[in-house]
């Protein structure tokens, strides 16, 4: 007599029970994993973007600058005050010809400045990063001595708060938001302390 062998129907239907069972329970946490990667990943690209402005400028002696914009990825990128920090960034030398002309935060190649580095905008849809105070607002420039400066001289210091659809806290109270906190003395590094990132928008 031939011998059949297989899975009979309860044996399915106990397997498609468990395999429910484990993507009910299995999904949200893979998705909570997924978003805290990005998290990890866009505070990462700031803290790096910001050194890298930092170190250029100390490098070079010359100002170089991190500022905003919405097409950082195109063939003709500009500094854009209308854009938000999420869209994306250049980094650049402020007239690396050495010559003072064109203006300290806006990317002008034909005054001489130097395109170092292009971010395009930042990972996931739902994500925003916000200057908590509004001399980054904009953008940072470091003078040839690794400082912080506006155009006018004036110290930028403060807090970039990142965040995604989660909000600023989970529902156990632990604060789910990045911070990425730039000293007066141009130091940077991650945070997430509730108090320095205070709220997401």
């Amino acid at each position: 007599m031939k011998k059949y062998t297989g899975y009979t129907l309860i044996e399915l239907m106990t397997m498609l029970a468990v395999v429910a069972i484990l993507l009910t329970v299995g999904v949200p946490q893979l998705q909570v994993y997924f978003q805290g990667n990005r998290m990890v990943t866009n505070t990462n690209d700031l803290v790096t973007a910001l050194h890298l402005a930092r170190s250029e400028a100390i490098r070079r002696g010359l100002r170089t600058t991190i500022c905003k914009s919405s097409n950082a990825d195109s063939t003709a990128p500009i500094c854009n005050t209308g854009a938000s920090w999420k869209d994306g960034w250049l980094v650049f030398v402020e007239d690396a010809t050495g010559a003072i002309r064109g203006a300290v935060g806006v990317y002008e190649p034909s005054s001489g400045d130097e395109l170092v580095r292009v971010h395009a905008a930042a990972e996931g849809s739902n994500t925003t990063i916000t200057a908590k105070n509004s001399t980054l607002n904009d953008y940072v420039s470091f003078t040839s001595r690794g400082v912080p400066k506006l155009a006018n001289g004036g110290a930028q210091s403060g807090v970039f708060a990142i965040c995604d659809v989660r909000g600023f806290k989970n529902t156990a109270g632990n604060v789910i938001a990045r911070g990425v906190e730039l000293n007066a003395a141009g130091r940077v590094r991650s945070t997430n302390d509730a108090t320095k990132i205070v709220s997401c928008p």
